[in-house]
């Protein structure tokens, strides 16, 4: 991803990402609440615990902290998603949280208390069974779980600092930028609260210590990163494959995504860019709404985050399957470039626009010195962004473009043209990790080169014409292909009438009886067929409507050996229970089926809602 630095992205800025969060029925009738942002995995708590004391090591007062509070945004599709800083030294992720690091022990040390403090958000059951169990510092072994061996309720920072602050003359936070809304609102909060509650101390600034740390990634760090690289890379393949001219941009993005989540990804590292014609030649292109034509080139720069690192990788297609002489033209001249800066990337080299080390000038040079535009001037003017940047848990993540690379460091690199013009941008970008010799091209497995690229997308074509045609002129499925999308259609019936009628035996025979089995609705996600039965069938059907009426209808089903998706439009209306009051609602539908010893069954279901029709009157 090109053109944003990690401090705007970071602080939310213009760069800011868009999450995307999918909904379910029932809303009408339950307030709204964030969630947090579920990474799959986490270091163990000593690496946490080492970045700590490096960082204590370095300072001469406390460094006071907050993660994110949990109100940075009202929008009901808010994830919560914790500050990086806080993250990085912590591992924790969730709303509300401080932290205060002592510096290192010396003689005459002014304070003999705990060297390191978290404070979590006192126990609070009535929000918990909105938002989900949380954790809080009188929780039985939390010192265990977080790492830290003093957690105390938030409510206790202020005074700490209070104190500290007799002790120490600095104290140290993330000071915001002195730029146009730098660090606003999360880091001005702080400082104005650290003014309040210590307005002797000077406040210094722990951003460059934090962010040099953060530069030279940890075994852990670069398993995550590449966890986020193989998805982007599947995802990506699969771009390659369904690519073609009347499929809008959005379509592109939303088979990405897809993968993505499937693979266990949280979130996308950052608003996928899908951009296709005169799109191509906008850097953070994000509307995706164009109908992809004929000859156009297609700039693809999606990656997924995983545990929190994300990658970054953009791919240039012909829309046709095969580019066009000027397209490829640019584009081998743009791979030219890249593979200029790979030939001299190593240890001490930098992204500096100066310098006799630097691989901007490298590639910017071979941009400059092959190809002409329409009026017969170089190219180097249409390369308008960087060559490269850091990756971690930021895509623009801490690092300075003149100073030199070090082992460890996990970079990209990212030649483009854009020339408005002629409809015509090409960017390649792939992530590396410094070694202490060079580098490894951490994705290497994704092709850059054009008649690669043109092989995969015309054996797609290829496998999409061996298929016979319906009358309308589309892929006709075969009969044992019928024949199953048939019998799913048939649950669905059965899943429908089990809603109805609040029916658990006759749901038993639509889904899966596992743990494993889960289903998205708003009051969390149930996992396991017996929650189900209890909290959706029993409870939310059977206890909260006196009457209900589950319609489905445009059933789409994509099998896939024994696997298949189901997708429809559902109408519901019901009457509650307690006081006669009608709800009527209407929405979309993923189901997932699984087929077990020759027989389909629902694995499971994630409702999307659309505007409801007759809200519910009263409480």
């Amino acid at each position: 991803m090109s053109g944003c630095p990690w401090w705007a992205r970071s602080r939310g800025l213009w760069c800011s990402r868009i999450p995307i969060v999918l909904g379910f029925l029932f809303l009408a009738c339950l307030g709204s609440s964030s969630q947090a942002q579920e990474r799959r995995e986490r270091e163990p708590n000593s690496v946490y615990a080492g970045r700590r004391g490096k960082l204590a090591a370095q300072v001469d007062g406390p460094v006071v902290l907050w993660g994110f509070t949990g109100h940075e945004e009202i929008s009901q599709a808010y994830v919560f998603t914790q500050e990086e800083n806080f993250y990085y030294l912590t591992g924790h992720n969730e709303e509300g949280a401080g932290l205060i690091i002592l510096p290192a022990f010396k003689n005459g040390d002014p304070w003999s208390g705990p060297r390191e403090f978290l404070f979590l958000p006192a126990k609070y059951p009535q929000k918990e069974k909105v938002s989900g169990v949380r954790m809080s510092p009188s929780d039985p072994g939390i010192e265990a779980r977080t790492g830290f061996a003093a957690v105390r309720p938030f409510e206790e920072m202020r005074a700490t600092v209070e104190r500290l602050a007799k002790a120490y003359p600095n104290l140290l936070t993330i000071l915001p930028y002195e730029k146009e809304l730098g660090g606003y609102p999360h880091e001005k909060a702080v400082v104005d609260w650290l003014a309040v509650a210590a307005p002797r101390a000077r406040l210094k600034d722990i951003r460059a210590q934090i962010g040099a740390l953060r530069q030279i990634k940890s075994p852990g760090e670069i398993a995550f990163l590449k966890q986020a690289i193989d998805l982007s890379i599947d995802s990506h393949l699969e771009a390659m494959k369904m690519m073609r001219p009347s499929r809008y941009e959005y379509q592109i993005a939303a088979k990405m995504v897809e993968i993505h989540a499937w693979g266990g990804s949280e979130a996308e590292g950052y608003a996928p860019i899908v951009g296709a014609g005169p799109n191509s030649t906008v850097l953070h292109y994000d509307k995706l709404s164009r109908k992809i034509d004929d000859g156009d080139i297609v700039v693809l720069d999606v990656a997924a985050q995983f545990s929190g690192y994300s990658a970054d990788i953009t791919r240039t297609l012909p829309a046709s399957g095969k580019f066009t002489a000027r397209q490829r033209e640019i584009y081998e001249i743009v791979l030219g470039a890249q593979n200029a800066a790979l030939a001299a990337l190593k240890p001490g080299m930098d992204f500096c626009g100066k310098g006799n080390k630097s691989v901007y000038k490298l590639a910017f040079n071979y941009i400059n010195s092959h190809g002409k535009d329409l009026h017969g001037k170089s190219l180097g003017q249409y390369f308008i962004h960087g060559l490269g940047h850091y990756i971690g848990l930021n895509v623009h993540d801490p690092g300075e473009d003149c100073a030199p690379f070090q082992p460890g460091m996990v970079i990209t690199i990212e030649p483009g043209i854009y020339i408005p013009e002629e409809n015509l941008g090409v960017r390649i970008e792939d992530d590396f990790l410094i070694t202490e010799t060079d580098y490894k091209f951490l994705t290497e497995r994704l092709p850059r080169d054009p008649d690669e690229i043109e092989k995969i997308m015309a054996d797609a074509a290829t496998e999409r014409a061996r298929l016979p045609k319906n009358e309308g002129g589309g892929n006709a499925r075969t009969v044992d292909e019928r024949s199953e999308s048939d019998a799913i259609k048939n649950l669905i019936g059965k899943y429908a009438k089990s809603v109805d009628d609040s029916d658990t035996a006759l749901a038993a025979e639509v889904w899966l009886d596992s743990p494993d089995v889960s289903f998205i609705h708003p009051l969390g996600h149930e996992h396991g067929f017996e929650q189900i039965k209890q909290n959706v069938y029993k409870h939310l059907m059977g206890e909260t409507f006196s009457e209900r009426k589950l319609s489905v209808h445009d059933i789409v089903v994509h099998v896939y050996g024994d696997a298949a998706r189901a997708e429809f439009y559902w109408d519901f209306t019901a009457k509650f229970r307690k006081d006669g009051s009608p709800l009527t609602t209407h929405g979309r539908e993923t189901q997932l089926y699984q087929k077990i010893q020759g027989r389909w069954r629902l694995v499971h279901v994630h409702y999307s809602g659309m505007p409801v029709a007759a809200e519910r009157q009263g409480s």
